[in-house]
C-alpha cells in the first residue's frame, strides 16, 4: 500500500502550480445538438474570439458538466451555447441577439449586451478546484 502513496504524492508534484476550472452547464436542451462551451483568459482574448480552450459535448441531458484542467494561477470566463442547428456557430437574430440558448460562468447576465468580463470571470488558483455554473437562455 506504501508504493501507490508514494506515486500519487510524486504525481501531485508535478501539477503543484495548476488548478482546475469545472462548470455544471444547466438548462440544456436534452438531444438536441451539442453544447459549445469556450475557455477564455482574458478580455482581450474573448473580444477576438481567441478562446484557450474548449469544448463541444453531446447535449444528452438537461445538465452537464465539463473540466478544463493544469490551467495556470488566473481568471478565466467561461461562454457556452446550445447549438441546436448544428452549424458549429452561435445563431443571432435581429442586431446580433442569439437565437439559441446561451449563457456565461457564473450565470452572469448582461444589460444591454453580453456581461462584461470581470462580470463572468473566476479565480483559478495555483492548486485545487474553481466551480461556476452556467445557465443556458434564450
Amino acid at each position: 500500500m506504501v508504493a501507490p502513496v508514494a506515486l500519487l504524492a510524486l504525481a501531485a508534484t508535478g501539477t503543484a502550480a495548476a488548478g482546475e476550472l469545472r462548470a455544471t452547464v444547466r438548462n440544456v436542451k436534452p438531444n438536441q445538438g451539442k453544447v459549445m462551451v469556450a475557455l477564455f483568459d482574458s478580455a482581450e482574448a474573448q473580444a477576438a474570439k481567441r478562446p484557450r480552450a474548449g469544448y463541444f459535448v453531446a447535449a444528452l441531458g438537461m445538465e452537464l458538466q465539463v473540466v478544463f484542467p493544469d490551467l495556470p494561477p488566473g481568471r478565466y470566463g467561461l461562454i457556452a451555447f446550445q447549438d441546436l442547428d448544428n452549424n458549429g456557430e452561435l445563431a443571432t437574430g435581429l442586431f446580433g441577439i442569439p437565437a439559441e440558448p446561451h449563457g456565461f460562468s457564473r450565470s452572469a447576465r448582461g444589460s444591454f449586451g453580453p456581461p462584461g468580463f470581470d462580470d463572468y470571470a473566476v479565480a483559478v488558483g495555483a492548486s485545487g478546484v474553481a466551480t461556476t455554473e452556467i445557465k443556458l437562455v434564450e
